[in-house]
């Protein structure tokens, strides 16, 4: 019997990639590909569908030949997925515009349109979502209302999963945790929602096929074998949207553990049995909808520019750390890191705000703006940088402290992505937030759950709790020093004050930026 092994594709905004285990969970190979972001107007965001299509094809080729095995060897795989962005095909899967992202801006007059036939709350009790353009369902309405011709030519409008799963297979399947995504979705009935297509406009029939992840949806057809490498036959299994993969990958399918992904942006997801629908939440931003593991519900938060401050900060005044970096081959970011370590806690009294394209949740405030506060003249680079680094995590702790008052449990952090890799900053995790702080084995979350589903599909595996078994393990482990944690504590609690503090202010700045014609 040959040996079997799993894909995990992660479609993201800017590059796939693809990475091939075995059933022990073991990572073989991975491989990556970038893509181009298009711009054609301001707060436009547009991907090729041929680009991403290509960056599949070339990585799936890629990880098998890496690994040195046959294509016959490849179980099945599964696909996680960024969500939101959505590509309009007629039936000969003939491309009939660019995918639109999810941080095109496009679809504000048509969000706002729909909030008259709808309450906010009455919205978010169907979807799990707080309303906002982003959303797929507000595009569609701009591309109805825009491209009138384009929109009757569709045949179905896909987001990745199912876009990839449609060319693999022939079955046009999205999974419920990325159907979530479109605001399209009841996610405690499960399926489409009629009153929000009724209410929109929009067709249910130009809609994928939702399905639970972990469902075999079909097979490798010949002509996708002779485009991608994949084995004729090999299973085709639903997968889910990034995040929610990525709590899996990281075995965090059960209350308690809390699944942060520091990268560009940091997100906080927790796992629940049952949805969090409270209506506090809508203005916090937060969003609770369909887990990729069974009988699950996840709860997600995000602060958009965790580790964007540092690569503003090493663009704008990081110079010598850029050109010490290139004579000594490192990472320009683990010598940032260093020098901040050597400046004390609190940062001699130095507080950065986070807000540099506004605030995610709790306070989620597109308002709002960058705070530094403290700074004299007996500062520099270290204290600044540490400030940053230290202000990012403080809106980690305000995020966690958030989701305990709403009821959701969390014991300790798994954390992935660039901020994961500096021991300096997983350390300031565990002192300021008091939780433990792990990194997992596999640090390519998103694809190691995707890999663990397309198990699950294949039936290698009894359950999710099996499958984490075999993914999942502890590699570096940060317990909080309680002397730190107790004068981080202090600083903490000066820190949450500073957003109520100007909190009108932002909103007065706008306002004369506004009558004079400035930038903002």
């Amino acid at each position: 019997m040959l040996p079997m092994y799993l894909v995990g594709l992660d479609v993201g905004t800017t590059g796939c990639k693809a990475v091939l285990f075995n059933v022990d969970g073991r990572l073989i190979a991975q491989s990556y590909r970038e893509y181009p972001l298009y711009h054609p107007k301001p707060s436009w965001s547009e991907e090729e569908p041929g680009d991403v299509w290509h960056g599949v094809v070339e990585t799936v080729k890629e990880v098998i030949a890496k690994a040195g095995i046959r294509a016959e060897e490849v179980e099945s795989l599964s696909v996680s997925a960024q969500g939101e962005a959505f590509t309009p095909l007629d039936k000969e899967l003939n491309p009939l515009y660019r995918c639109i992202t999810t941080w095109d801006d496009r679809a504000v007059k048509q969000h706002d349109e729909f909030l008259k036939l709808i309450e906010r709350e009455e919205l978010f009790n169907i979807t799990g979502h707080p309303s906002s353009p982003v959303y797929t369902l507000f595009k569609l309405m701009w591309f109805k209302q825009n491209k009138p011709e384009i929109y009757e030519k569709t045949w179905k409008f896909l987001l990745w999963e199912d876009y990839i799963n449609m060319v693999l297979c022939g079955v046009p399947a999205i999974d419920y945790s990325l159907a979530s995504r479109t605001m399209l979705f009841d996610i405690r009935r499960f399926n489409w929602s009629y009153e929000i297509l009724e209410l929109s406009g929009l067709d249910m029939d130009k809609l994928p096929e939702p399905y639970p992840s972990g469902k075999v949806v079909g097979e490798v057809s010949r002509k996708a074998s002779e485009e991608t490498g994949l084995a004729e036959g090999t299973l085709v299994v639903t997968g889910g949207h990034d995040q929610a993969c990525g709590t899996l990958g990281v075995g965090a399918v059960n209350p308690g553990a809390t699944y942060v992904a520091t990268g560009t942006v940091e997100s906080i997801v927790a796992s629940l049995y049952t949805p969090l629908l409270l209506r506090e939440m809508i203005p916090m931003g937060f969003a609770s909808y369909c887990h990729v593991a069974p009988n699950r519900y996840l709860i997600l938060g995000a602060n958009p520019t965790a580790g964007l401050l540092l690569r503003w900060f090493r663009d704008k005044f990081g110079e010598k750390y850029v050109e010490e970096a290139s004579k000594k081959g490192v990472s320009v970011y683990d010598l940032m890191m260093e020098d901040a370590s050597k400046a004390p806690v609190g940062s001699g009294g130095l507080l950065v705000a986070p807000y540099f394209m506004g605030a995610g949740t709790p306070n989620w405030d597109t308002y709002a703006r960058g705070l530094i506060i403290g700074l004299t003249v007996a500062h520099g680079k270290p204290e600044i940088i540490r400030a940053i680094v230290e202000g990012v995590t403080y809106e980690l702790r305000l995020n966690i402290e958030t989701l305990e008052k709403l009821g959701v449990e969390i014991e300790e952090i798994r954390t992935v992505g660039g901020g994961a890799r500096s021991r300096f900053w997983l350390q300031l995790k565990a002192d300021i937030t008091g939780k433990r702080v792990v990194v997992p084995n596999i640090t390519e979350a998103s694809s190691a759950g995707a890999a663990m589903l397309a198990g699950l599909g294949a039936r290698l595996y009894k359950d999710v709790d099996d499958a984490v078994s075999k993914f999942y393990r502890e590699s570096k482990i940060h317990q909080p020093n309680l002397n730190v944690k107790k004068a981080y504590d202090r600083f903490y609690s000066v820190y949450v004050k500073l957003y109520p503090a100007v909190k009108n202010t932002y909103r007065e700045v706008f306002q004369v930026l506004e009558e004079i014609g400035g930038e903002q």
